[in-house]
């Protein structure tokens, strides 16, 4: 009895020194220990994420098929919007946690305070240009025209208030590079209470404030990210000791933007490639009809919520991964890697067990059409097979990246999506005549793929000599 009371004691003293975020040094000391210090803050956080998936999907699915359609072909587009702050958050997490790890603040700071600036520049640049041309990309992707002409003020207000989404993902990436997990858990935390309570009280008119239906939802989102962002820029100037951020490092320096756009470029690339794929996927999925598409967007999104917390598990591999890499440990690196692998695809094995029995269930909280819960059901038992082979896909990129290997996940990103998935997705679903089925099976044949791909690459052991 005594012994498990020392045993609970002990698990509670590390849980709670995970979510506090306390200063820790992860080049040294046992890796499972290390490891879950990143991970556990870091799924809370993109469970955090994850929930507001579900609350979004849940609030959106009572204004009907019709209102699903239009946020989920919109969630599209601005995805490829977030491939800036995503290329560059992945160059700002392995030079920052490289630096981190080789006990240079200063240069941390720079590194994140250009990142920044760059995001800025380029997603002010994007984002005006997708909102100037936004009725014709949505009517590329098949949306039909009636829920054009009542969603545009939703999709012009998502798609402005994107911008405050790729400050709080970059600002995240260099937490995260710190090691910071807890404190990007903390600002989702926030900026998904906001966002649930002000949506559901704006979408349905609670209380005082006026029933604003669809639109309402983009407001919650707006304002929840922009308490985020507010957040994270207090914490990241005045709070945060593992980095330095002061006059010197908001002024330009080309050598370091050089070097952050090298590296970024190619994270860009790797994100707008699934992002992209993703994007005409749905073009050809609406190809098969309206309630085929809405049980597609309903599945992607349940897929979402179950797999964004693995990405936090992830995240723990490619922060010891560049740490130790910086601290001249590779080996550590190495050994970091496997055993969170091996975690991630025991725990996303799991989800699938309950996605097999429970996927009709699922499908069903969302809508009544029995043609869209099949079709969504359908895609979720197809891709809780890919579950087993998400795990060492997402950790194995992640570390690739942190280490600076991002052309070579780049590269297999492209050969997976544009290579295999995108095309045979046509030929089985259209040329063949396989409808939903031809559709899911290339994705599952593509994720199988490329996870194989990832461990042979891993193994090879080049990323270990890359400089950063």
């Amino acid at each position: 009895m005594d012994m498990m009371v020392v045993r609970l004691k002990t698990y509670w003293s590390l849980v709670r020194s995970a979510l506090v975020g306390d200063t820790k040094d992860f080049t040294s000391g046992e890796i499972g220990k290390a490891a879950f210090l990143i991970a556990f803050p870091a799924m809370l956080e993109f469970s955090l994420e994850a929930l507001f998936v579900l609350v979004d999907l849940l609030y959106v699915s009572s204004l009907g098929d019709g209102a699903i359609t239009l946020v989920g072909v919109t969630n599209s587009v601005l995805i490829l919007t977030q491939s800036i702050a995503v290329g560059l958050g992945i160059a700002v997490t392995a030079m920052v946690s490289r630096r981190v790890g080789s006990r240079k603040p200063r240069s941390a700071g720079l590194a994140g305070v250009q990142a920044i600036n760059l995001g800025l520049i380029g997603g002010i640049l994007t984002i005006l240009v997708i909102t100037f041309f936004a009725s014709n990309i949505l009517r590329f992707v098949g949306c039909p025209e009636e829920h054009l002409q009542v969603g545009m003020p939703y999709v012009r207000l998502m798609f402005i208030g994107a911008i405050l989404v790729i400050i709080r993902i970059l600002m995240n990436g260099i937490l995260r590079g710190v090691g910071n997990t807890p404190m990007a858990m903390r600002v989702l935390l926030l900026a998904n209470l906001i966002n649930a309570v002000l949506s559901g009280v704006l979408i349905f008119g609670i209380g005082p404030f006026p029933r604003l239906g669809l639109i309402g939802a983009a407001w919650g989102t707006v304002l929840g990210n922009l308490a985020a962002v507010v957040y994270q820029s207090y914490y990241l100037g005045n709070v945060e000791s593992r980095i330095e951020i002061g006059r010197k490092q908001w002024k330009w320096f080309p050598p370091m933007i050089s070097m952050i756009i090298r590296l970024a470029f190619a994270g860009m690339v790797q994100f707008i490639v699934p992002a992209l794929s993703r994007f005409l996927m749905i073009s050809v999925v609406a190809l098969l009809g309206a309630q085929t598409l809405t049980g597609y967007i309903i599945a992607n999104r349940l897929i979402l919520f179950t797999v964004l917390p693995a990405w936090g598990i992830a995240t723990a591999a490619g922060v010891l991964t560049g740490q130790n890499l910086g601290a001249g440990k590779p080996e550590r690196a190495v050994s970091s890697v496997w055993k969170t692998g091996v975690f991630n695809c025991c725990f996303l094995g799991s989800i699938a067990l309950v996605i097999w029995r429970f996927s009709a269930s699922m499908a069903s909280w969302f809508s009544s059409d029995a043609e869209v819960v099949s079709s969504a059901s359908h895609y979720l038992n197809y891709m809780a097979l890919a579950y087993f082979f998400f795990g060492f896909t997402m950790v194995i990129s992640r570390s690739l990246n942190a280490a600076g290997a991002v052309k070579t996940v780049t590269l297999l990103n492209v050969m997976m999506f544009f290579g295999i998935q995108l095309p045979l997705a046509y030929l089985l679903a259209i040329y063949a005549g396989w409808g939903e089925q031809g559709i899911f099976i290339s994705i599952l044949l593509s994720e199988m793929i490329m996870a194989l791909v990832c461990v042979g690459v891993f193994r090879k052991g080049k990323w270990k000599s890359i400089n950063v």
